[in-house]
């Protein structure tokens, strides 16, 4: 191992290396632009970050090899000391501990367990400044000592121009996660926020939940942030790194937002402060190092999240990859444990741990869903408990007991997250079985679906959204549009579910379930259709539920009429209809970007096949397939789902 850590100094500090003053500035370098070399340079004046604009000097040119040597020695102690740790506790699980060592972990005994069994079984550690998970072996001081491994490798990699990555000032993504956004100074972070007065008015906002926009998780308790808020303002330099990069997580939601409604006094505000205040977030999490447990962590990890789901590109995969992170970040801070096992914490401490958990589960269950993968919340075996139903009035400050919880009917700020929760584990559910190596009997689809179905009929009757009942834009608040979205997801998870066991044979009664299932939910979702103004077409997510929605009807058409059944639930036109307004609403949408114009273009052409020989009275043995590059529509039915998928994802090159 000490062998291993003079190799890697070896190769920093190659003698000889001739050392290059780059010519551009420091920010065209990071974005791999054209400088043309002025002070300030045409580009940072475009994106108005004239004071920014830096270029290094030959006083930093001091060449890498005269610089590194000093971090040679602390390298190699420290790879020393961190395999002496590991063969320590090597030898430690080889022995049971008789007594319990941890400092403070006897105010963390339940009354039904030994101190032996809270080893055995995990403990979360909670001193006021830090709440840790620590597992049978406490691998808590392995993961610090790899953490300070990390930043004298940062040290040591900052030392050489030519061997440093490339970094970058923008934020896409997982790309915080791997240390390539550009690190900054905390005064630098705290310049980029606004002045207070506007700070106050997307604060006031963001709370609003009934004229809020988007739908925000009820994490956190609105009169603890904003005591934490006025604390800010009085000596911001004294602020937690992680709290601000809350504060920064929080005004990127706002400008988000702004692209669904713009109150008045907000006007004016670009999507580039968007980008900024997440990029600002991305950096108050690498300097907090979200393995260090610190307050607020989890929630500022989960509102980047909300930022990241409600963005118009498709970044679904990222977001999967992002979710896992956030989840594996929460239980190591002890999450997925009950705070019931965690006597130190107040009961308004406690009743929002549960919400943050049930929130960090739900962005798992529905980021798995959009991306296709499996789901990690199942493999963690949590026993958080569902948080009540209750208004905010009713957890004070310092509440003595917690109220009973109330029903779903009644609507409190949590009762959105609780009901979404129970149909996501569904959507989970779907996932986990389509990704399953070795499929199971056709009893297994029917079994989630039945789950989907549960979930739906237990949703309270003012979250369901009748699309026969609604005007297009007739939204008055985050509530409605919130549940449309959830109505379409359940639709969309059916879909989902059911597509890839529709039969070949017509014949096939049970496989004939979910034929039906795939229709009605198609049909739901040209009707929810209808109330999406052409804005919502800008995200891909939308795109691609309506297109899949589409497919479904357009493969039934096909299969009617190749070989025509009498034995329909719904009729032949009634279909042809359907898939005739959808194709109507894509055209009044095809200008809202270039990605609605090509699916419009695509359903079009889909269409004047299936029109011409309905309105010729052709029999169906007579008439030809439909020229369909995608799918083979032969007699067998094979459709390539995956390549339906791609083409609808948006991924085209024009992006």
């Amino acid at each position: 191992m000490q062998h291993q850590g003079v190799g890697i100094a070896g190769r920093i500090s190659k003698p000889g290396r001739r050392f290059r003053i780059p010519l551009s500035c420091e920010s065209c370098r990071a974005r791999k632009l054209k400088c043309n070399r002025e002070k300030p340079c045409q580009n940072c004046i475009v994106r108005g970050e004239q004071t920014t604009c830096a270029y290094k000097s030959s006083t930093h040119g001091t060449p890498a090899s005269c610089r590194q040597d000093k971090h040679v020695d602390p390298m190699r102690q420290r790879i020393d000391h961190l395999e002496d740790l590991v063969k320590g506790l090597i030898a430690q699980r080889q022995t049971p501990p008789d007594t319990i060592s941890s400092q403070g972990l006897s105010e963390l005994r339940s009354e039904s367990a030994s101190p032996s069994n809270l080893v055995l079984a995990g403990t979360t550690l909670i001193d006021g400044a830090h709440s840790v998970y620590k597992a049978t072996d406490d691998w808590q001081d392995v993961l610090q000592e790899v953490n300070e491994l990390k930043r004298l490798w940062d040290e040591t990699q900052e030392a050489s121009e030519t061997q440093q990555p490339r970094l970058s000032n923008t934020v896409d993504g997982t790309s915080l996660l791997f240390g390539q956004v550009q690190r900054a100074d905390l005064p630098d972070i705290l310049s980029s926020l606004p002045p207070k007065p506007e700070v106050d008015r997307l604060i006031q906002w963001f709370f609003d939940r009934n004229k809020f926009p988007l739908s925000i998780p009820p994490i956190l308790h609105e009169p603890t942030f904003m005591r934490e808020y006025t604390k800010h303002w009085e000596d911001p330099s004294q602020t937690s790194i992680i709290w601000v990069g809350l504060l920064f997580s929080i005004l990127g939601i706002t400008m988000l937002a702004l692209q669904f409604s713009t109150p008045p006094g907000f006007e004016g505000m670009s999507e580039s402060q968007f980008h900024l205040y997440r990029l600002r977030t991305a950096q108050c999490l690498l300097m907090g190092d979200i393995a260090k447990c610190l307050p607020y962590t989890v929630e500022t990890l989960r509102f980047n999240a909300t930022a990241e789901l409600n963005r118009k590109d498709d970044n679904s995969r990222g977001l999967w990859i992002m979710t896992g992170v956030i989840v594996r970040a929460a239980v190591n801070m002890g999450y997925h444990r009950d705070p019931s096992h965690m006597p130190s914490l107040s009961i308004l401490e406690a009743e929002y741990r549960r919400r943050v958990w049930l929130s960090v589960a739900n962005m798992d269950e529905v980021a798995s869903f959009l991306a296709g993968f499996p789901r990690m919340v199942p493999a963690v075996n949590a026993d958080t408990k569902e948080p009540h139903n209750l208004h905010d009035w009713e957890l004070t400050e310092a509440p003595t007991t917690l109220p009973p919880s109330r029903p779903l009917s009644d609507t409190t700020p949590v009762t959105y997250l609780i009901a979404k929760s129970r149909l996501f584990r569904g959507l989970g559910s779907v996932v986990d079985l389509i990704n399953s190596p070795r499929p199971g009997p056709y009893s297994s689809v029917l079994d989630v679906d039945e789950y989907l179905h549960k979930a739906y009929r237990n949703l309270p009757p003012e979250m369901r959204v009748d699309p026969r009942k609604t005007e297009p834009g007739s939204f008055r608040n985050q509530l409605e549009y919130s549940n449309l979205q959830l109505m379409c997801l359940y639709h969309h998870g059916l879909i989902t579910l059911h597509r890839r066991n529709i039969p070949k044979d017509r014949n096939n009664a049970p496989g004939n379930i979910s034929r039906s299932r795939c229709i009605h939910s198609a049909l739901a979702l040209i009707d929810y259709q209808r109330l999406l103004l052409p804005f919502w077409y800008t995200f891909s997510q939308t795109r691609q539920m309506l297109a899949r929605a589409a497919m479904i009807l357009l493969l039934e058409l096909e299969s009617r009429r190749r070989g025509p059944d009498t034995d329909n639930e719904i009729s032949t036109d009634s279909l042809l209809d359907a898939f005739e307004n959808s194709v109507a609403l894509w055209n009044e949408a095809k200008d809202s970007c270039e990605e609605a114009h090509k699916v419009h273009q695509t359903l079009d052409s889909l269409l004047f096949g299936l029109k011409k020989p309905y309105s010729e009275a052709a029999s169906f043995e007579t008439v030809p397939p439909l020229d369909i590059d995608l799918f083979d529509l032969s007699n067998d039915q094979d459709v390539d789902w995956a390549s339906w998928d791609e083409y609808f994802q948006g991924d085209w090159p024009e992006q």
